[in-house]
């Protein structure tokens, strides 16, 4: 039985997989479950040196949309050949920091579910096209660690603890399991405060320029069109220099020169693979595809999960409540012991106007994990709803010793302080929230235009309306396209006493909706202003006598 094995679901990522490989195989994981999703060059063609040592099993999987189903047919069917089992992308790569051997790290979380890795967002280092030294000598600049993305995991998991997959970065365990971080805290879901103490997951996201423009030419697995604003956002904040992954391999190669032997002063891709040559799985497994592709089937459990978060999705995005929450409680039924699901019920029926059993939903969570983020998080939004602002401050808070840097929680806590009318204390979180957010886009959904509205209002009662127009600078790029920022920004300006930035803004709001009846009573009003100033000019222009 193997200790450790990688599963992998790629297309046409051929070129990346040599360096993932060989990393790997020096950080020592025993096998790699490679799923190629219709690849133009087969993997059982370009890996064939690895499979035929037997590193790699290669099985052919069809269709859009089956990473998921990829992790799920892993688990069922590898599973039992392994004790941990990770899930992750050719862009991304695990760091140990404590040690060089993935297996020894592993061994301190064998009591728990799963490891949840925290992911380091890394930007494209300047290049333009992708380069021939590859991508740990290439990319090492990554964004800073509070940066939101940086909250997504990645899973090591149990396969015998573990159910089933609910993202590519999370899944459900049985009833006596759970996921925990580095530093054995749980986690449920996909996104936990980020903590790169001991392990690292270097994720590799935007690659060169060329690289980001077939991307988003080619789309996602799920035939998602990607954001190129994604892309220039991580781009422009990846300014932390980052070498851990670099000194490992340093460190490897001094300890192993032997093994080296003339190859030492090599580039890395080259001294990495000649050290993985002198290496051998602990029981190679005879190169083949397991399963043809018209061959492969998949669990009606976990297809049927599937389609039930499908129908969740398509209601949530109606706005029909009532019938999310008969999906969420049929959900309940099949993994009661899914914590993320409590908290998405608990929201779905404060909607639905039943506060009374979102909180013993919520009750309900906090009995199965006291002290959870993910419920302390659901808690705090749900006292805000029923207006109990001083509780909904207080759970903020203890959220907020988890997790200093949660944008969405530091919202929620403006909210509470606002309502409680301590408008003082909610500029100092809420000012520079609103003006970090437009850059990285991490609050909910119209939050930051709400805040806006909340500061801005009380400061123009202050007659403070350069603080206001500060304010409504940053709501007009928290809400880019939306008019109506536009106009309280330009109402904001016309106060502060700066008509021309007003009439600038003016042109503005008329090009983004010209028949809004708002923007049309400003332009009559600036015109009968601008034809006064004009009349009084010449009432007043002084005599000039001519002389003959």
């Amino acid at each position: 039985m193997d200790y450790l094995s990688l599963c992998l679901i790629c297309k046409d990522e051929n070129n990346y997989l040599s360096e993932w490989l060989d990393y790997h195989i020096l950080m020592g994981v025993d096998r790699f479950y490679i799923y190629d999703n219709e690849s133009q060059i087969t993997l059982c063609e370009s890996l064939k040196e690895y499979i035929e040592r037997g590193w790699v099993v290669v099985v052919d999987i069809s269709g859009k949309g089956m990473q998921l189903y990829a992790y799920d047919h892993c688990l069922q069917n590898f599973g039992p050949q392994t004790f941990w089992l990770g899930f992750i992308d050719t862009d991304e790569f695990l760091v140990p920091k404590t040690t060089l051997d993935l297996k020894e790290l592993l061994k301190d979380y064998e009591a728990y579910g799963g490891l949840a890795v925290s992911s380091l967002f890394f930007g494209s280092n300047g290049h333009k096209t992708r380069p021939a030294a590859g991508q740990i000598a290439s990319y090492t600049r990554r964004t800073h660690s509070t940066f939101k993305e940086n909250e997504l995991v990645k899973s090591i998991v149990q396969p015998g603890l573990a159910l089933m997959p609910n993202s590519p970065h999370d899944f459900t365990f049985n009833e006596s399991a759970w996921c925990v971080n580095e530093g054995f805290v749980r986690v449920d879901g996909q996104r936990f405060p980020n903590c790169t103490e001991k392990i690292q997951l270097n994720h590799y996201y935007c690659r060169s320029e060329s690289e980001i423009d077939l991307k988003l030419h080619r789309g996602n697995s799920g035939a998602k069109a990607w954001s190129r604003k994604r892309f220039d956002m991580i781009n422009s904040i990846a300014t932390c220099e980052d070498t851990n992954i670099l000194q490992n391999l340093e460190e490897l190669f001094l300890a192993t020169r032997a093994g080296l032997g003339s190859l030492m002063e090599a580039n890395l891709l080259e001294k990495t693979g000649a050290l993985v040559r002198t290496r051998h799985p602990a029981a190679p497994i005879t190169g083949q595809i397991l399963y043809p592709r018209e061959a492969l089937s998949f669990r009606a459990e976990f297809s049927d999960t599937d389609a039930l978060k499908a129908q969740m999705r398509l209601a949530e995005g109606r706005g029909d409540f009532s019938e999310l929450k008969k999906l969420m409680l049929l959900q309940l039924q099949i993994v009661p012991q899914n914590i993320v699901n409590y908290v998405g019920l608990s929201a779905c029926l404060i909607n639905l106007g039943d506060p009374a059993q979102a909180w013993q939903v919520l009750s309900q969570a906090w009995k199965l994990s006291p002290n959870n983020y993910v419920v302390l998080s659901g808690m705090a939004f749900y006292f805000l709803k029923v207006a109990n602002f001083s509780m909904a401050e207080n759970t903020c808070r203890l959220v907020l010793e988890l997790a200093p840097h949660d944008t969405a929680v530091l919202g929620l806590l403006t909210h509470s302080l606002i309502e409680q009318q301590r408008y003082e204390e909610a500029l100092n979180v809420g000012v520079p929230l609103v003006e970090l957010d437009w850059q990285f886009y991490e609050l909910p959904d119209g939050m930051g235009v709400f805040l806006v509205k909340k500061m801005a209002d009380y400061l123009l009662e202050k007659k403070d309306y350069a603080g206001a127009v500060r304010l409504w600078e940053a709501g007009v790029k928290c809400q880019p396209g939306d008019v109506n920022p536009l106009l309280e920004l330009i109402k904001s300006l016309l106060l502060a006493g700066d008509k021309t930035g007003a009439r600038q803004r003016l042109t503005e709001a008329q090009n983004l909706s010209p028949q809004n009846e708002t923007v049309l009573d400003l332009l009559r009003m600036d015109a009968r202003v601008q034809s006064a100033t004009q009349a009084g000019a010449v009432a007043h222009r002084p005599s000039v006598k001519r002389r003959y």
